[in-house]
């Protein structure tokens, strides 16, 4: 059975593989060849060596140089080889790790956009994102890197070995005692960070937030307003020295540890090379023989702390690498059915809710009970209610980034669990409380709403027109092509009434059986209200409209009105006869109209 550390270095060994096969074969193939070089190096120098001595042992006048000028061009040629395997090497490396980044980042964006919704809305998950991305893309390398120098280091050290067998054997036992403590030392510390890691991922995320606020437009105007950066800036500064010092603990720790391990395989040294001076002084071989002893023991010792090194490094970047993979092996919860039913290009029946209750995981307090309401085929239906009574909640049930805890919503006469998840998106049309702002051209903001539109289509002036935003956007520099927003360059900031128009006319440009439209209107004076509520009911005459609105001017036009309190829909009707009814709506209307 395979160990869940294996599971994560093969994991890690495949994503390489496949995004960057070419670069890992041609890495492999200078890591053997590096290998393979310190052997006929050893060779080479025993032949120099010997060569060396037969050539000063000949008399002055009688001194024959060919036999030892025949071995330079085998010595340039190794010693050439080396340096471009060397050159190379980083080379092939450096394209790798560029390759499997972009890969990771890839799998990693494909992944956030997949999970579920209410991932996003709880804390574990952002922890998750945070370990996962923070070494997954060197992690994966080094482990290719280091499985390939163990097969390499291997090598090496069985044709070292050999050699040092026949004519030190004491040597290989010394080469394993100076070799051990630091990769022992490597893997305690690579436990020791791991662990710091993941007991300071939650401070240092918040430190990252910290550092947004008083870097990131968003908070920049309140922050000047209340006079918070310097408040900000003292708990990010002692949040900061809090994270520093644990670490430079943690660091010292490594250290002295490190030091430890140097000082023993130090003294193992010392014993290897009192062996090769003992070998010397018994006269018992030539100075190429001893060349070959001191270069071979040099070369197995590196060899051997290079296996055991990988060794370590592979049990190193399998607890980093870890992170990556439970993140990338996160369940999705909101699944499409073995045989998903065809989601109805129009809306015959209705939807309709039965029994429907429902709590953010995590918590105890039930957002919606046993909800029961009905829209018909058509109907332009407004949601109010005080805040915190499930109005938002409802339009995320009917996306179905949630199911219910109990009971179920019906399209058509079909739960929606029996639809696919993204084809029943696609049939929605939805304009959120707290719609996207992107930093893009005017054009891309409203093409989002539906990429199948190509770039510069007619439908995106048309669905700008619908949502009164053209003669904004025409007035901007370059019309439909200039950049919204100030976060790159030659960007145009619009007002919040005009982003909110952009928004909408993204809505309005996907086709949707479905429009659920949330405070679409909160950042507009009363008249573009009026004129924009009458373009949207016109627009979805056919269609089923749901809006979800604190400002009763909007809800007025409305063919019914639900009022939702503790969960449930407590009225019902048109607006002339809830008021008449004198209930809770009426009490709202009469808090909240204008004087």
């Amino acid at each position: 059975m395979k160990t869940p550390r294996f599971q994560h270095i093969r994991q890690a060994v495949r994503l390489v593989w496949t995004s960057a096969p070419g670069w890992t074969v041609g890495q492999g193939a200078l890591v053997l060849a590096q290998g393979a070089l310190p052997v006929a190096t050893l060779f080479l120098t025993r032949r120099l060596v010997d060569a060396v001595t037969v050539f000063l042992g000949q008399a002055a006048g009688a001194r024959d140089p060919w036999p030892l000028l025949a071995l330079a061009p085998w010595v340039a040629a190794v010693t050439l080889a080396g340096w471009l395997c060397r050159a190379l090497s980083a080379l092939v490396a450096s394209a790798q790790v560029e390759v499997v980044s972009d890969a990771v980042q890839d799998a990693l964006q494909t992944k956030a956009a997949d999970v579920d919704l209410a991932y996003y809305e709880t804390s574990s998950y952002h922890d998750q994102m945070r370990l996962a991305q923070g070494e997954a893309t060197g992690r994966s390398t080094s482990i290719v890197r280091n499985l390939v120098q163990l097969l390499g280091g291997g090598l090496v050290l069985i044709s070292v070995a050999g050699v040092l067998a026949a004519t030190q054997g004491l040597l290989l036992p010394l080469l394993l005692l100076a070799a051990l403590p630091g990769a022992a030392v490597r893997l305690l510390n690579a436990r020791r960070w791991n662990r710091w890691r993941i007991q300071q991922n939650a401070p240092a995320r918040y430190a990252g937030y910290l550092h947004l606020l008083l870097t990131g437009l968003p908070f920049a105007k309140e922050i000047r307003l209340f006079g918070l950066g310097g408040e900000l800036r003292g708990q990010s500064r002692r949040l900061r020295d809090r994270l520093r010092q644990s670490r430079l603990a943690l660091m010292r720790r490594r250290a002295a540890a490190e030091i430890g391990a140097d000082a023993l395989s130090a003294a193992v040294l010392l014993a290897g090379l009192g062996l090769v001076y003992a070998r010397m002084q018994a006269g018992g071989a030539t100075l190429g023989d001893l060349a070959l002893l001191y270069g071979g023991y040099q070369k197995g010792r590196g060899a051997f702390t290079g296996v055991l090194g990988s060794l370590a490094g592979l049990v190193e970047d399998s607890l980093f690498i870890a992170h990556f993979h439970r993140f990338m092996e996160l369940p999705r919860r909101i699944l499409p059915p073995a045989r998903p039913k065809p989601v109805p290009n129009r809306v015959a029946r209705g939807i309709r809710c039965e029994g429907v209750s429902f709590r953010y995981p995590g918590t105890d307090r039930d957002v919606l009970r046993g909800l029961d309401l009905e829209i018909r085929p058509g109907e332009h239906v407004a949601l109010v209610g005080e805040n915190g009574s499930g109005k938002t909640t409802l339009v995320k049930l009917l996306c179905r980034f949630y199911d219910p805890v109990e009971g179920r919503i019906l399209l058509d006469g079909t739960d929606l669990r029996e639809f696919d998840p993204e084809e029943l998106r696609s049939a929605c049309t939805v304009l959120f409380q707290d719609f996207a702002r992107y930093q893009m051209t005017a054009a891309e903001n409203i093409r989002l709403g539906d990429v199948r539109v190509p770039p510069g289509d007619a439908r995106l002036a048309a669905a700008a027109r619908r949502a009164g935003a053209d003669q904004m956007i025409e007035g901007l520099p370059a019309g439909y092509d200039t950049r919204l927003g100030r976060l790159f360059g030659g960007g145009t900031e619009p007002s919040e009434g005009q982003w909110q128009r952009i928004a909408l006319a993204r809505a309005l440009l996907r086709p949707s059986a479905v429009m659920l439209l949330d405070e679409p209107t909160s950042a507009l004076d009363p008249r573009a209200e009026r004129q924009l509520l009458d373009t949207v009911v016109q627009e979805t005459r056919d269609r089923i409209l749901l809006v979800v609105s604190h400002r009763l001017s909007t809800v007025q036009a409305a063919d019914r009105i639900l009022v939702l309190s503790g969960g449930r829909v407590t009225e019902s009707g048109p607006h002339d006869r809830l008021i008449r009814a004198g209930g809770g709506y009426a009490d709202l209307f009469a808090r909240c109209a204008p004087p």
